[in-house]
């Protein structure tokens, strides 16, 4: 008998032993710990993947093609206390000290290896995730972990105790 974990990404993570599952998920990267097991041939499973990609499905189509505004594309970056900036690439990010950002949050060891996953949406918010050990803050308030949350350009998101900024990015440089 077959096992699966089915992740918020609608993922379907198909295992052979109960507890032999990969702690994260292939598609998404979130801990997978934290979801039900559930035999691979359970009604209830079809259900949860339904679900899950209706909560993540795009946004319906609107009249005028919607992600790039009039003046052109917009980016999104995190400014750090020194001013340093880490880049958020359109199909998102983990950041993190060992992945997007390695680079300026090396000096921050408060900062946990991957800490929060952030993906832009549309050109005016970014949905963050919390993924990390010790925490996020974002304007002061606590991050659940592993729920996405909206964040407007100019949000203050905490990275344990290292504050940063949200910004948004014109495409003309």
């Amino acid at each position: 008998m077959a096992f699966c974990k089915v992740c918020a990404c609608g993922e379907k993570i198909v295992f052979e032993r109960r507890l032999s599952f990969p702690d994260n998920c292939p598609n998404c990267g979130r801990r997978l710990m934290d979801f039900a097991i559930y035999p691979e041939d359970d009604p209830i499973v079809d259900v949860l993947i339904s679900q899950a990609k209706d909560a993540a499905a795009p946004e319906p189509p609107a009249a005028a093609p919607a992600p790039a505004p009039a003046d052109g594309p917009c980016s999104f970056a995190l400014r750090l206390p020194d001013g340093a900036e880490i880049e958020i690439p359109a199909g998102g990010c983990i950041i993190g000290r060992t992945e997007t950002g390695a680079e300026q949050l090396s000096a921050y060891g408060s900062v946990s290896r991957q800490h929060l996953r952030l993906t832009p949406r549309r050109s005016s918010c970014v949905i963050a995730e919390d993924i990390s050990r010790y925490g996020t803050l974002i304007d002061g308030k606590r991050l659940d972990k592993n729920t996405p949350v909206r964040v407007l350009p100019g949000a203050k998101i905490t990275l344990c105790n290292v504050d940063t900024q949200l910004v948004k990015k014109d495409g003309q440089s």
